[in-house]
């Protein structure tokens, strides 16, 4: 366990090469009104804003006590340094323990745990705070962001979002489900002009845009390229998943949120 976590810091101080120094990562398991959540926050100096990382999936990284991931193949995830080399303070949650969070993401409850890792965000970091999703993480993101609509984020990101349901009883949910028009922050929705997943296509991008109706401002855009897809589509290692494309991708919400 000692040697993991040496390592993980290892690896994160050498990422941080060009980025200036970065503040040792915190694991902090946060209380919300019924539950409880693992979330791992990693941050540069001063940094520019915190982006509250929403995993697919089911939501479960595996996170341990000593900031290890062990489910790390999520974009967001495995993305996650690169926002820290940018100068973003990066907060990731783990699926509080209890069912799956498969089809739970627009409940009043997991509202809640999203409420919990904001007020952590703000009360460690004097930045703003940007709420971002992939897949079925951008669930999460829209029932969270409609919900706190007094000033406490500065705005949300949508990567893949889920516009169409699913097959399975548990991938019915999509961010239509939420309430779309209560979110009055700035929106940037990214989709992957190849991506094939049924329940993410990038066709749906004006829809879900012309949803966004007390948004100040909605924008959608589509990246391409990257790597062959080693997943199936609807995974975190195809074009859904921005596959070899992360850092691009992540330039371009970088950009976003440094207009906004």
């Amino acid at each position: 366990m000692i040697r993991t976590a040496l390592a993980f810091l290892l690896i994160l101080i050498l990422s941080l090469g060009s980025a200036g120094a970065a503040t040792a990562p915190v694991v902090k398991d946060l209380d919300f009104d019924g539950g409880s959540e693992r979330a791992l926050l990693l941050s540069p100096d001063q940094p520019k804003a915190t982006v509250v990382l929403f995993p697919g999936g089911d939501g479960v990284i595996k996170l341990g006590s000593d900031g290890s991931i062990g489910a790390p193949t999520n974009f967001l995830v495995r993305s996650r340094i690169h926002w820290v080399e940018r100068g973003y303070a990066v907060l990731i949650p783990d699926a509080p323990a209890g069912p799956s969070l498969m089809g739970r993401r627009i409940s009043e409850h997991y509202a809640a745990a999203v409420a919990a890792l904001v007020s952590f965000a703000k009360q460690t970091i004097p930045a703003p705070v940007w709420l971002v999703g992939t897949s079925q993480g951008t669930n999460a993101v829209v029932s969270g962001a409609s919900r706190l609509s007094h000033g406490e984020i500065a705005g949300i990101i949508l990567t893949s979002p889920i516009t169409e349901p699913g097959k399975g009883k548990d991938l019915k949910e999509t961010v239509f489900d939420a309430d779309l028009p209560a979110i009055n922050v700035p929106v940037l929705i990214v989709s992957h002009s190849d991506d094939s997943c049924a329940m993410t296509p990038p066709g749906d991008q004006a829809k879900l845009t012309a949803a966004f109706t007390g948004s100040p401002f909605a924008k959608a855009i589509l990246v391409s390229g990257g790597k062959p897809a080693v997943s199936a589509p609807c995974e975190a290692e195809a074009p859904h998943g921005f596959y070899g494309v992360e850092v691009d991708t992540i330039k371009h919400m970088v950009s976003f949120i440094a207009a906004h």
